[in-house]
């Protein structure tokens, strides 16, 4: 099922594979357009794919479909599928970018753009079904999918310990001029860690993920 949406992709023009694959330190040396617009655009697609599939598929409250949504279009989610798809060699980067492993982020950012590609070329009632099979959401619904909500675990768990837990989230541009926020988390006032995310939540709980590991090595 995942192949179906690598398929449909390779449909798309050239010039629009190679758009999805352009890493902004790429795009910058190179003097051409990064994939961050249209990563901007396959994000909103891929929230109006889940959500409408929600709606007609699982009958729950606001709150809980909200969470269920969440939990699919996340970063750990998104990057997931990138890995099953093997697309990280495909990602062009300039020389500037550092780093030897491909963060999570940079892997759920690119099939946002795949998506939003796939989009331009043939529309949301085409490339709905492969969307929503890539990402499994059919087999995890039957099964019972179980979200996980890191912010709470870890709000559990400071009170269970009486830590003075808080948040402070930075908003910041990419070199694109993309909007994304950065969650430091604070225990009694000591940095422990961040997370980074296109939303305020998304950085939060990937804070709270990070910091629930320090956490319970100690």
């Amino acid at each position: 099922m995942k192949n179906r949406f690598l398929t449909l992709f390779e449909k798309c023009s050239d010039e629009l594979k190679e758009l999805a694959f352009t890493h902004s330190s790429f795009a910058n040396e190179k003097k051409i357009e990064s994939n961050e617009r249209v990563e901007f655009l396959g994000d909103s697609v891929l929230s109006t794919i889940v959500s409408d599939y929600l709606y007609k598929h699982y009958h729950q409250t606001e709150g809980k479909m909200s969470k269920i949504r969440a939990s699919f279009v996340c970063t750990e989610n998104l990057s997931k599928l990138a890995k099953s798809l093997k697309i990280e060699d495909r990602i062009h980067f300039g020389k500037s970018f550092k780093g030897n492993d491909i963060s999570d982020a940079i892997l759920a950012d690119t099939i946002e753009s795949m998506i939003g590609v796939m989009y331009l070329s043939f529309g949301m009632p085409s490339i709905a079904s492969a969307v929503i099979d890539a990402l499994e959401i059919k087999e995890n619904l039957k099964t019972g999918l179980k979200t996980i909500d890191y912010k709470s675990e870890l709000q559990e768990l400071a009170q269970e310990l009486r830590y003075k837990l808080e948040y402070k989230v930075e908003k910041y541009q990419t070199e694109g001029g993309q909007e994304n926020f950065r969650a430091n988390a604070f225990i009694d006032g000591k940095f422990v860690a961040f997370g980074q995310g296109s939303t305020k939540r998304e950085a939060e709980q990937n804070s709270a993920k990070k910091t629930l590991t320090k956490l319970r090595k100690q």
